[in-house]
């Protein structure tokens, strides 16, 4: 398992939101077709191997150790396509839908009393999401000998591009507001990488669309 210095883990997460970033440009481009599904997917991807990163050295940038380590979520589960969509998804859900509870409730109050929903809720929905990846890009052949081709059927496609849009500009956001109150520099270079989403975040046709439960 490769050691990284936190100055290298920096470029590794710049990399990884600004990859993500490009997907989420060329999938609003594409959109409605079928492969704007998929890179809107895959810039998820890209984005939750972008959160174990910064998990690994959070004590590096935001504090004094500076003593290289480990990421063995990069190396243990790189191609795990549903363990890096489930860690976007846990980073970007706020709140949940509880059976027995009228109003959704903070994901935390959930983790902390239920953890089992939360697990299962991020499983469901990873798995959703890497099957609709597949659907936009593959011609697939069944057990019966019929065959489906790519096709968007995610009805919130146009919501879903800008939620992971908004989920790269928060994990940026997030990385100024921890620089700020430890006084360090914040990344610059990350401007750029937020500025290629402000046509889309800023979009007013994304306006009124429902949010996916």
């Amino acid at each position: 398992m490769t050691t990284m210095a936190p100055a290298a883990a920096r470029a590794l997460w710049l990399a990884l939101l600004d990859n993500a970033a490009q997907l989420v440009v060329e999938a609003d481009v594409l959109f409605p077709s079928p492969r704007a599904q998929s890179l809107v997917v895959l810039a998820q991807e890209e984005a939750g191997k972008a959160i174990w990163v910064r998990k690994a050295f959070w004590n590096a940038w935001y504090g004094d150790d500076e003593t290289p380590r480990k990421v063995p979520e990069l190396h243990a589960q790189w191609r795990a396509h549903n363990a890096k969509l489930m860690a976007a998804i846990d980073y970007y859900t706020t709140v949940l839908e509880v059976p027995g509870n009228s109003e959704p409730v903070d994901i935390e109050l959930v983790r902390a009393h239920a953890p089992e929903i939360v697990v299962a809720y991020l499983k469901r929905v990873a798995l959703e999401d890497n099957q609709a990846k597949q659907e936009g890009f593959y011609v697939d052949l069944k057990a019966d000998g019929s065959f489906t081709v790519p096709q968007a059927d995610r009805p919130l496609l146009r919501s879903e591009i800008w939620g992971a849009a908004d989920l790269i500009k928060w994990s940026i956001d997030d990385d100024h507001l921890m620089c700020s109150i430890v006084r360090r520099p914040r990344v610059l270079s990350s401007d750029a990488i937020a500025a290629k989403l402000d046509s889309i975040l800023a979009d007013e046709s994304y306006e009124g669309v429902e949010e996916r439960d």
